[in-house]
C-alpha cells in the first residue's frame, strides 16, 4: 500500500493577475475531494489567504492542510537573502494572523528552491520542502533559462530526506513525466493507469499536485486549448478512485 498525498498551488491565473482559479478552481476540486475522502494539502501564497481568507478558514476547518506557497509568487532563486527573508516571514505572520497556527510547509514559485531559502524556512520552524521534482525531463522545457537549477532537481533525491534537523524535502514524484495535471490532460485512461503502475513501482510514496487555475479555462493558454481542463477533471476523478482502492491517502504534513 502506498501513500499518496493530493496537493494544489494556489497563486494567481497563469498569464493573468485575475483569481478566478482559486474561486472556481477550488470550487471544483473540493468535490472531487470529498467524494474519495480525500484530504488534501493546499500550497498557498499568503496574499490569496489574505484576499480570500474564508476559502482557506473553510479549508482547515474540512481537515485540509494550508501551507506556504511565498508570499506574491516569485521565484526565490531570482530574490536576495533581504528578499527572501520578507516573503517567508511575511508569509508566515499572515498565516497566523488568519488561521491561527504556524504553517509546516513550503513550496517554492516554479520549483526554485535554493540554500539559502531551506536555511531561512529551518529558523522559521518549517517542518519541509516540497520543490523538487527529481527525474523530470519537462521542467526544463518551461525554463529554459534555469536549465543549472533544472537540472540539480533533476538529480536530487526521489526519496524523502532530512535535509536540517526537523526540515525534510518531500519532492514531487516523476518518472521522467511528472506526476501533475499535464499527464491527466494528455494521456488517455488506460495509459494513464499503465503511467501510475510503473509510477508506484519505483515509490511507495507518492506526492501529486495541479494548480488552482488548471481547473478552469484559461483563453490565453496553448495547453488548455490542446488539453482541456475538462479532461483534467474527468482523468483526476478516475485516478482518485483508482488509487483509493489499495492505497493511503494523506496530507503532506502527515507524510
Amino acid at each position: 500500500m502506498s501513500k499518496i498525498s493530493i496537493t494544489f498551488d494556489i497563486e494567481p491565473d497563469l498569464h493573468s493577475p485575475t483569481h478566478k482559479g482559486v474561486i472556481e478552481g477550488i470550487s471544483k476540486i473540493i468535490p472531487l475531494l470529498e467524494r474519495h475522502k480525500v484530504k488534501a494539502t493546499f500550497f498557498t501564497t499568503a496574499r490569496v489567504i489574505e484576499k480570500f481568507p474564508f476559502i482557506f478558514k473553510a479549508l482547515k476547518k474540512q481537515g485540509h492542510e494550508i501551507a506556504i506557497h511565498g508570499y506574491d509568487h516569485k521565484r526565490f532563486d531570482d530574490l536576495s537573502i533581504d528578499e527572501k527573508e520578507f516573503q517567508i516571514k511575511k508569509s508566515v505572520e499572515i498565516f497566523r494572523k488568519i488561521l491561527n497556527q504556524n504553517p509546516k510547509g513550503f513550496r517554492a514559485p516554479q520549483h526554485s528552491i535554493d540554500k539559502p531559502t531551506l536555511k531561512i524556512l529551518k529558523n522559521n520552524n518549517f517542518s519541509y520542502d516540497s520543490s523538487l521534482t527529481p527525474f523530470n525531463i519537462i521542467q526544463p522545457l518551461f525554463f529554459p533559462k534555469k536549465l543549472k537549477h533544472e537540472l540539480k532537481s533533476f538529480f536530487s533525491k526521489r526519496q524523502k530526506y532530512n535535509i536540517y534537523k526537523n526540515l525534510y524535502e518531500i519532492p514531487v514524484s516523476s518518472l521522467l513525466i511528472p506526476f501533475v495535471s499535464l499527464p491527466l490532460r494528455i494521456f488517455p485512461w488506460q495509459i494513464l493507469k499503465i503511467y501510475l503502475w510503473f509510477l508506484q513501482g519505483t515509490n511507495n510514496t507518492l506526492v501529486f499536485y495541479a494548480h488552482s487555475w488548471d481547473f478552469i479555462k484559461l483563453p490565453k493558454s496553448r495547453i488548455d486549448k490542446m488539453f482541456s481542463h475538462e479532461k483534467l477533471i474527468k482523468n483526476l476523478e478516475k485516478m482518485l478512485e483508482y488509487l483509493s482502492r489499495r492505497n493511503k491517502f494523506v496530507t503532506m504534513e502527515n507524510l
